[in-house]
């Protein structure tokens, strides 16, 4: 069972911050900008995203003394509507470009730092409303979700963590969907990478790297009638480097892959189809030897998979989670016709999970 609740609805705040905590003085927050369309009264919407965004920033500290935390966040948002639970007629969304959000911070000592947290996410085509009639959301051939955070430091003193998130194509209510269309196309991608080298002694703290795809999403009450298509990739690279030798308490690496989704107490008719793509999920932690050859010096690289180093590897594509119905609601049978040829694969699973499902029916009932 995927846990698509609350925590998947759309975030709309737009932010791209660095935040660094100093003794004494509060953290400030990034700036929630409230895009127009939370405004918008029409019942019937058109978005068309062309271009490209791009979200990144690069920090590098010579003197960190007196910083406990730091703390940075990069976002992109294109063709979002949420009305909360007021009712929509219609809706388009084509997207066409490119999203590119990238953290990146390089340290030289890490001093009294406690904590560092990357978090990048890429938002395209998302619908949260009430009672919702048609919906119509296209992510164009050859586009790009890319979300990436890269950190670089000696030792490790406390916790780091990573996280990078994509979604595209996602319609959410508490009510009911009519019509859906979704369509994500061949060679159309999303990728997550997460990349943390350690160039010194290491230490005690520990490292958490996460990434998520999801792809063509819809959570509702009642759903009338779904046909989409699935035929892009999702990649997800979690990367720790240590210098041999190197000393860390604890390495927890995740990926969470999911596409052609659906969430409902009620389906009428649902078509979903995924071809042509991929799902991969790499979780690697290396250690990287230096050894002296005819050409100078080599990188002698190797993977590990212990001590206290867990992975977590999840491939989702076309699954249905049918949940209980309220007291007086009323079941209904499910027109159902699913096709999934569609390469799945992982890398690094050690004392982890690992899922790789296709075609899949959760009933909670």
């Amino acid at each position: 069972m995927i846990p698509m609740s609350w925590r998947y609805r759309v975030s709309l705040a737009v932010t791209c911050a660095v935040l660094v905590a100093w003794p004494g003085l509060p953290v400030a927050e990034p700036l929630a900008l409230i895009p127009t369309q939370e405004l918008v009264r029409s019942a019937q919407i058109v978005q068309s995203f062309e271009g490209q965004q791009d979200a990144s920033q690069s920090l590098g500290w010579s003197n960190v003394s007196i910083a406990k935390s730091a703390r940075q966040t990069a976002g992109n948002a294109g063709n979002i509507i949420d009305v909360s639970g007021r009712p929509l007629d219609s809706v388009r969304q084509d997207f066409e470009g490119q999203q590119f959000s990238a953290n990146d911070i390089i340290l030289n000592a890490v001093s009294a730092l406690e904590t560092i947290g990357q978090e990048v996410s890429n938002t395209g085509n998302a619908v949260v409303g009430g009672d919702i009639g048609n919906v119509e959301q296209y992510f164009a051939d050859g586009s790009v979700q890319h979300a990436k955070n890269n950190l670089v430091l000696p030792d490790l003193p406390g916790t780091l963590r990573q996280s990078g998130t994509n979604t595209m194509n996602l319609v959410y209510s508490e009510q009911s969907v009519a019509l859906s269309s979704q369509n994500f196309t061949k060679q159309a991608e999303q990728r997550v990478d997460n990349h943390i080298d350690v160039t010194g002694a290491g230490g005690a703290g520990a490292i958490v790297q996460e990434g998520s795809n999801l792809g063509n999403i819809i959570v509702a009450r009642d759903v009338d009638e779904v046909i989409r298509d699935f035929s892009g990739d999702q990649i997800i690279n979690n990367v720790v480097r240590l210098e041999d030798g190197a000393r860390w308490g604890s390495i927890s690496q995740n990926g969470t892959n999911i596409a052609n989704y659906i969430e409902a107490e009620n389906i009428g008719y649902l078509e979903q189809t995924s071809s042509n793509g991929e799902q991969v999920v790499n979780n690697r932690v290396e250690v990287v030897t230096l050894k002296n050859g005819p050409d100078g010096t080599l990188e002698e690289i190797t993977q590990i998979t212990s001590p206290n180093i867990t992975q977590n590897s999840n491939n989702y594509v076309n699954m249905i989670v049918l949940k209980a119905t309220a007291e007086e609601g009323s079941s209904q049978a499910v027109d159902v016709v699913q096709s999934a040829e569609y390469s799945q694969s992982v890398q690094g699973a050690n004392s982890g999970a690992v899922s790789q499902t296709g075609n899949a029916v959760v009933i909670e009932r």
